[in-house]
């Protein structure tokens, strides 16, 4: 009687091939899942940080109307205003700027806030870099692309 030998071997092999490759699939899913909610909550942010300055534009009617918020960005760099005694309504807009830009640099990786008037109407655009999650997407090459949340109220 012929004894086979190595067959066990061979067939180890090939089970530990097919999981090896079920594994890194698994991996790729994990490394896309978490891309994608990173990005979701950075759109969260973008959102929630939309809403804080049209809340801020509305209390501050009179600064809309002197134009202190046309035009405006805010990324952070903005310097604060003492408004702890009395605050003009240019300058409630500069703080409102200032703390804008302290919620988006904090918050958005590259972020940058945006305000563009047309009368009544306000546009609030907030940029950041957002991870890529097309080409290379499952790889640590895959980098940055910019993404903009814009929201237009009636104020």
């Amino acid at each position: 009687m012929n004894k086979q030998t190595g067959a066990t071997m061979i067939e180890v092999l090939i089970t530990i091939l097919i999981l090896a490759i079920g594994l890194l699939g698994l991996s790729a899913t994990q490394m896309m899942s978490l891309k994608n909610g990173n990005n979701a909550h950075n759109r969260y942010m973008a959102a929630l940080a939309a809403h804080e300055m049209a809340e801020r534009l509305r209390a501050n009617s009179d600064g809309l109307e002197l134009a202190s918020y046309d035009g405006q960005t805010a990324d952070g760099t903005e310097t604060s205003v003492d408004c702890s005694v009395k605050c003009s309504p240019t300058n409630l807009a500069r703080l409102d700027l200032y703390e804008w830009g302290q919620v988006i640099s904090t918050n958005l990786p590259g972020g940058v806030g945006l305000i563009e008037r047309d009368g009544r109407q306000v546009t609030l655009s907030v940029t950041w870099d957002e991870q890529n999650t097309g080409q290379n997407r499952s790889s640590a090459e895959s980098g940055t692309e910019k993404s903009t949340f814009k929201m237009v109220v009636e104020l």
